[in-house]
């Protein structure tokens, strides 16, 4: 038997590793990580820069542009050129950074949208590029400089032709027998005549010499200088006035010698032609219109931003970027307020005004009383609806208000202060209303003319916010065929809370009285949508009901919230006067009682291509008062913000639905400064306490021990 040949077998080296192997083969390992590290970076830089990427881990996204911009800015195909004018900042003394803020906020829009260039300029250093700038301005929107140039080149004609009749009038009025004149009263009216005519050649001359100083300016001031021509032509016209009413009055006076009185009588042709000569030169300087780069030329040297259009330009001035909060004053606090960033709100309002040529319209219409819209000034408060309205305004909406029964006009007149003009029904009906319902016998007498004129606005198809007062008149004969019922006699209660701890903050306080209700949830509707989780406090609420109407799309909104039991309460007058408040439901066959939940507090109603509707059960939401509540937390480091910024973005959302501005329906930037949490449906909470919580973590570390048994065991 043959033996079987062996096969030889490889032996492994026994040759120990050598400190050398090691290092090369960790060696290249690391390097090799290092390599593969470094290449997936810039491979995720690249890709992050390509598609503009960002993500913002800031309290409140403070360093991202909002949603309401991001809409503003997806609407925007023409080239906007955005340009800050803020120096550098010296040192450590400025304790905000203003340009960095100011330059950061620009790069988000340009990141946006590409059709938005954006600079920064420092105006103390970089007086070049702030020459560039005016040449730019002065190209773009060189129609209306050409206005203003071309008239001071052509008004020394003018100032020719005055200068000439003042000297031929002189010379006339030197050869007159003055001495002949016995009446002391004809004499003294003779001499200021003659020395009015003999004071023109002084005006013309300072004109003159002001329209050639600035015309040889390297940046002329046009504007201002035909605003002086202007002041010196309406003293030229008055003076002239006077001098003709007083030849007028010359030439009839037997007393006056018979040569000044002939005089009397053939200069005063002249002096009116005259008159209407300088008359016609305010005319065309009144017709010049805005002039834009006079409109820039004081800001260059302070911070502000401009923001330029297509056809038209902003400038947003330092304090309107950087403003003290108002009623600051009011409030103790620790600290002194602080100036709040407020660029992007600014920013963006001025997009929507220099994008969109027409004016949307807004009215508030009232049954009577005083205006409630009149801005505030240094003197006056405003009315009590002041800063909602100036809030539309700075989104480009032109504001007005109308006494739909005429009776503040008359009140007025009686108290000899006559109103302030109020616009015709013409001008108010392409606008949307907003119609504010108050309690009968507050603001008018006799029949309330709301129902009427808004019943007949929506019959054309108008739109229309209303908001209601309790027991005011609910406007059934015009909201039913919308599909809205407003119980304006039913307030949204919840149970009665126990007073809270001595010295609990005195707004917690406050949200237990059963009518004031905070929201955090609007409904599910295009304008309430962007809402969820933001803060608003509606005091009082009344109860609003919806049906289906056939033709038109009908949704409640604001939900009052059931974490606590709530309802429908009938019986106001006890609520409002002492807080008490019981559920007492309708017996079986009646009608009227308490509404059980659940309720809402607003509806929206909409016809195809027609006219839409949104109806509140409150109207006080949106008074200063309520816009003015300070959040304290922010307000004790010296931060006046709204507490409820809800209040004012439901409004806001409401006037862009009702406009059809669908694209802007979003949260504004000022709304963000009040951080939110946004709640957890019953579901996600479950799924974290259950899933996560109670089974996940515990799970996981159940395996995890398994594994490292298993591994061991082996």
């Amino acid at each position: 038997m043959s033996k079987a040949k062996k096969t030889d077998v490889p032996q492994k080296s026994s040759r120990p590793e050598s400190q050398k192997d090691r290092w090369l083969k960790y060696g290249l390992n690391v390097a090799l990580s290092v390599i593969v590290v470094i290449v997936l970076a810039v491979a995720v830089v690249y890709l992050v820069q390509k598609h503009n990427v960002r993500l913002d881990t800031t309290l409140g996204r403070s360093m991202s542009l909002q949603p309401q911009t991001a809409n503003i800015l997806a609407g925007i195909g023409q080239p906007v050129e955005i340009v800050g004018l803020y120096p550098r900042q010296k040192g450590e003394a400025d304790a905000q950074n203003y340009r960095q803020a100011v330059s950061d906020l620009l790069d988000e829009y340009h990141s946006l949208n590409g059709k938005i260039t954006a600079e920064m300029i420092d105006p103390a250093d970089e007086p070049t590029r702030v020459d560039q700038l005016i040449d730019r301005v002065s190209k773009k929107y060189g129609g209306e400089i050409k206005l203003y140039k071309d008239f001071l080149v052509d008004f020394p004609k003018t100032l020719e032709q005055i200068k000439q009749f003042a000297e031929r009038e002189e010379a006339i009025q030197q050869k007159l027998p003055l001495d002949k004149i016995t009446d002391e009263n004809l004499q003294q009216t003779m001499v200021l005549a003659m020395a009015t005519v003999q004071g023109f050649p002084e005006i013309l001359q300072r004109t003159q010499d002001l329209i050639d100083r600035e015309l040889k300016q390297k940046i002329p001031d046009y504007k201002g200088a035909t605003q002086t021509v202007r002041s010196n032509l309406d003293s030229l016209s008055r003076l002239v006035e006077r001098v003709a009413t007083d030849f007028a009055a010359v030439k009839g006076n037997e007393k006056a010698p018979k040569e000044i009185r002939d005089y009397a009588a053939g200069s005063q042709p002249r002096f009116e032609a005259i008159k209407k000569l300088a008359d016609e030169q305010i005319k065309r300087i009144d017709g010049l219109g805005e002039l834009k780069l006079d409109e820039l030329r004081p800001k260059l040297k302070s911070g502000s931003i401009l923001v330029m259009g297509p056809t038209d330009m902003r400038v947003l001035g330092f304090d309107e970027v950087w403003p003290l909060p108002q009623n600051s004053r009011m409030f103790n606090t620790d600290e002194s307020p602080r100036r709040r960033f407020a660029g992007e709100q600014r920013i963006s309002t001025a997009l929507v005004s220099l994008t969109h040529p027409t004016k949307p319209k807004v009215v508030f219409v009232r049954p009577g009383g005083p205006p409630l819209t009149t801005s505030e000034t240094p003197f006056d408060q405003g009315g009590p609806l002041s800063q909602i309205a100036e809030r539309l305004r700075e989104y480009n909406f032109q504001v007005m208000e109308k006494d739909l029964s005429g009776q503040w006009a008359m009140q007025s007149q009686m108290r000899g202060r006559p109103a302030e003009p109020e616009p015709t029904d013409e001008q108010i009906k392409d606008a949307v209303w907003v119609v504010l319902s108050y309690m009968p016998g507050m603001t008018q007498m006799g029949p309330n003319p709301l129902g009427a004129k808004v019943a007949e606005h929506l019959k054309q198809g108008g739109s229309a916010l209303v908001l209601f007062t309790p027991q005011a008149d609910n406007l059934e004969p015009v909201l039913k065929d919308w599909g809205i019922n407003v119980h304006t006699n039913i307030i949204a209660v919840h149970e009665p809370i126990k007073n809270a701890a001595p010295g609990a903050d005195p707004l917690e306080q406050a949200l237990r009285v059963p009518f004031i209700f905070v929201l955090k949830q609007y409904g599910q509707h295009i304008l309430t949508r962007p809402l969820q989780s933001l803060e608003s406090l509606l005091v009082p609420l009344l109860v609003v009901q919806t049906n289906p109407v056939e033709g038109h799309t009908v949704t409640p909104i604001l939900p009052v919230p059931t974490d606590i039991k709530s309802w429908g309460e009938s019986d106001i007058q006890s609520v409002l006067q002492n807080g008490a408040v019981e559920f007492n439901p309708p017996k079986a066959g009646e009608t009227g009682g308490d509404i059980p939940p659940p309720i809402f507090g607003g509806a929206v109603s909409e016809k195809p291509d027609g006219g839409r509707v949104v109806a509140l059960g409150s109207l006080e939401f949106v008074t200063n008062q309520m816009l003015n509540i300070p959040d304290q937390d922010l307000l004790r480091k010296g931060i006046v913000v709204s507490r409820f910024p809800g209040n004012a973005e439901l409004f806001q959302n409401c006037i862009f639905w009702l406009s059809k501005m669908d694209t802007m329906i979003a949260i504004s930037p000022t709304a963000m400064e009040v951080s939110r949490i946004k709640p957890m449906s019953a579901g996600v909470l479950t799924a974290w306490r259950v899933g996560v919580l109670t089974v996940g973590l515990p799970g996981l570390v159940i395996i995890a021990g398994i594994v490292m048994y298993l591994k061991r065991r082996d």
